[in-house]
């Protein structure tokens, strides 16, 4: 014979408005690192398209070069 299942207890009402605050809280983060990669992503495709010598390939994946500074005396 199988013993019964124990009952699940109902969350509290604090529990389920932590649980709602935390995945909204979530949510936000999320978007605004989207938001912020996308901007991103634009800003390096804006550049490259324009300093580009006309091959008309343009790839957001790669990387940007970085410039060696040099001092001139």
């Amino acid at each position: 014979m199988k013993s019964p299942k124990p009952q699940k207890q109902e969350k509290t009402g604090q529990e389920v408005a932590a649980e709602n605050r935390q995945a909204r809280q979530l949510d936000e983060e999320i978007g605004k690192s989207e938001k912020n990669f996308k901007a991103l992503t634009r800003g390096k495709i804006g550049a490259k398209s324009l300093l580009s010598k006309g091959d008309g390939k343009v790839s957001a994946m790669k990387p940007a070069e970085k410039k060696k500074k040099t001092l001139i005396k």
